[in-house]
């Protein structure tokens, strides 16, 4: 029994990689870690709605 459906689970990767990625370009540009984290979860939640609805 798997844990996760391929497209729930190819929705996850994508905002995961969407959300460290933008983690990484806030800490280059010297924000702090709490910032960095809020605007890597605004894009983890943005990237989520938005490949969902292409998906469906």
């Amino acid at each position: 029994m798997a844990l996760l459906t391929v497209r729930a689970a190819l929705v996850f990767g994508m905002a995961a990689g969407a959300a460290s990625i933008a983690v990484a370009l806030a800490l280059k540009e010297s924000k702090s870690w709490p910032t960095a984290i809020l605007i890597g979860a605004g894009a983890f939640v943005g990237t989520a709605t938005f490949v969902n609805g292409v998906i469906s």
